[in-house]
């Protein structure tokens, strides 16, 4: 089941790189061998315009799946799993929004850049059109992948806010909303891997370097920073339960039947040393 899961979430993304491509090589940005300064860039641009397009879609596809699977594992913990429809119907229709969104995005984008450069009138020229086309599912899925990591996390944290559970549910709360975190930090980190291929053979331009700083100094203070938080709550409540758990057992040995409770301080014993320990991204 694991390799059919894998297998779906990589066939759509393999299939819409080589079909870009495909697309790229028609028009003539892929060519070899690269004669020039400016066909080194075009060949840069497309294949890595193609790659980043394929990783933002396998990114989406992944984090739907983690969103979908801890949402079920934090109702389950809170009691409240019957209302798991509810929510994914919330998060389909917020979904729905962003793709409306990042459809807009993606068609303006292409087209300010031919505004920009002074290519509008010769969209009639293949060339210009299949460049212009190929660039549509590219912004389009850059701008939908950005718009699902800073909504998703985010619909999880609420989460964090109940009340009903005991320590030990808060810490399965935390741990199911820092997996989804940590999701979201690999694959935002794939990107990252993917972007210096538009710097081959070729120099970073000051405009670049900046952007992508911007880019990444945004990740890291909207993925990071959570996590940090999230690390010192978890300390905190580890804390309180090891204190509460300490207590509870030195109160069972000072009763007279030692012997009848010792199963209950052995649970208790098992509780501490599987919820407590240093490590606050613990494995149950």
């Amino acid at each position: 089941m694991k390799h059919n899961v894998l297998f779906d979430n990589l066939m759509y993304p393999v299939l819409l790189i080589l079909f870009m491509i495909v697309l790229h090589c028609f028009s003539g940005t892929i060519q070899f061998p690269v004669e020039s300064s400016d066909a080194q860039r075009d060949l840069n641009t497309a294949i890595g315009t193609s790659l980043l397009s394929g990783v933002f879609l396998l990114a989406i596809r992944v984090l739907q799946q983690k969103v979908a699977n801890n949402l079920l594992l934090i109702l389950n913990t809170i009691k409240k799993h019957n209302e798991f429809g509810l929510h994914r119907r919330i998060l389909s229709e917020q979904f729905k929004k962003q793709l409306v969104w990042a459809i807009s995005i993606g068609f303006m984008m292409p087209l300010l850049y031919m505004i920009s450069e002074g290519v509008i009138e010769r969209i009639d020229e293949k060339e210009v059109f299949i460049v212009a086309m190929s660039a549509i599912p590219f912004w389009l899925l850059l701008s939908l992948f950005v718009m699902q990591l800073t909504t998703v996390n985010r619909y999880l944290w609420k989460f964090l806010s109940n009340d009903t559970v005991d320590a030990m549910g808060k810490l399965k709360l935390y741990k199911y909303v820092i997996s989804l975190a940590m999701t979201a930090v690999m694959t935002t980190s794939i990107v990252f891997l993917v972007i210096p291929i538009f710097w081959i053979n070729q120099p970073i331009h000051l405009f670049d370097l900046i952007f992508i700083c911007s880019l990444f100094v945004f990740f890291a203070v909207f993925l990071f920073t959570p996590l940090i938080y999230f690390y010192h709550q978890i300390r905190k409540i580890k804390h309180a339960l090891s204190k509460e758990i300490d207590e509870r057992i030195a109160e069972l040995i000072k009763q007279s039947l030692v012997a009848e409770k010792s199963k209950e301080i052995e649970r208790l014993l098992y509780v501490k040393e599987t919820f407590c320990d240093t490590n606050p991204f613990w494995k149950f």
